[in-house]
């Protein structure tokens, strides 16, 4: 004869007491931490709209700056610099966490160094000019090292063009820093070191390149004036 098993049915009542416990066990910790609740409810509430808030002025504030740096550079481009300098200068100090003054530092800099005011322009452009990897980057590094040059530093202008020659991303931005570097040394009297970086000028370039006879004509020239003999024709 088969032998019977028996099973034990937990009584309802005290899975409903069970339930009831827990409601308000809950009930209970609600009221007791209702006013934290409504806090961080709030806290979520008002950095959304904080967020959203920064965002649109953020947005609106950039759209001022381009529209205003325009109406400067019409006044650039009608020949009043002095003008167009002083708006410059403010400018860049009202919208200074902009995009917008970012560019008008660039034309500042760029309108300093046309009124032969190149100490002027160093500062303006330094910042940004620190970081090649940014837009405005190389922009910034090649006003400066203009700058470093009209101001009679040479020793700087050539330490920036060669910065940019080694860390600039495109290779018509390390062509031209190389150039520039090159004539430097042609002017004070180092052809050795101008020919030096005509060759590296030339070994970036593909041996196609509609530019490369003219940096070879450079080059030789270069080796010519570093041997104290006169270019061939």
């Amino acid at each position: 004869m088969a032998r019977q098993t028996t099973v034990r049915h937990r009584p309802p009542a005290l899975d409903d007491d069970n339930f009831v416990s827990g409601v308000v066990g809950a009930t209970v910790w609600t009221r007791q931490h209702v006013i934290s609740i409504i806090i961080a409810l709030v806290a979520v509430v008002v950095v959304f709209l904080g967020v959203l808030y920064y965002r649109s002025y953020r947005s609106a504030l950039e759209e001022r700056a381009a529209t205003e740096l325009t109406q400067i550079r019409q006044i650039a481009a009608a020949g009043n610099l002095p003008l167009a300098t002083r708006q410059l200068r403010q400018f860049v100090v009202k919208y200074g966490s902009t995009n917008g003054a970012n560019e008008g530092r660039i034309l500042l800099a760029q309108s300093l160094l046309d009124q032969n005011a190149a100490k002027d322009a160093i500062p303006f452009v330094q910042p940004l000019a620190s970081n090649l990897g940014q837009p405005l980057g190389p922009a910034a590094a090649f006003l400066l090292a203009a700058a470093y040059e009209a101001s009679g530093d040479v020793r700087q202008a050539e330490a920036t063009y060669l910065r940019i020659a080694d860390k600039a991303r495109f290779e018509f931005q390390r062509r031209d820093a190389y150039e520039g570097a090159a004539r430097l040394k042609l002017q004070h009297s180092d052809p050795a070191g101008a020919a030096s970086l005509y060759e590296r000028i030339l070994a970036q370039m593909p041996d196609t390149a509609t530019g490369r006879p003219i940096y070879q004509m450079r080059l030789a020239e270069a080796q010519a004036q570093a041997q104290g003999q006169p270019a061939k024709k």
